[in-house]
């Protein structure tokens, strides 16, 4: 398969599964969620980091970072709700969310650089 039909296909198999995953939440949003926290953008991204020739130390490398990264990312699902409880608007909310997670990224990823410096 040529680089341009394979570049075309991860992005529209990538984009089928999230729209997947967005109908399905209209329908059950247990199971849409169940689906959500699969991750799938990662066995995606190391699938076609595999394909390009990625090497295993590259992998394994990138799913370790993964595993430090889901700590900061999980802000999201803390700070969103708690604010729309608190009687925020989805989209403020979304933006607190978001911006704690990013905030948490650049910390975690100061703790990755010093812990990473030590070893």
């Amino acid at each position: 398969m040529s680089s341009l039909i394979f570049d075309i296909f991860k992005i529209l198999l990538t984009a089928l599964i999230i729209f997947m995953v967005a109908q399905l939440s209209q329908r059950d949003t247990l199971l849409a969620a169940v689906l959500a926290s699969i991750p799938l953008v990662s066995v995606l991204a190391m699938m076609w980091m595999n394909q390009d020739g990625a090497s295993n130390e590259e992998i394994v490398n990138f799913s370790k970072d993964i595993v430090w990264l889901v700590i900061p990312s999980l802000l999201l699902f803390i700070v969103m709700p708690e604010l729309i409880e608190r009687g925020w608007d989805f989209y403020p909310a979304l933006g607190g969310g978001l911006c704690a997670t990013i905030i948490g990224y650049f910390l975690m990823i100061e703790v990755m650089n010093r812990f990473q410096s030590i070893s």
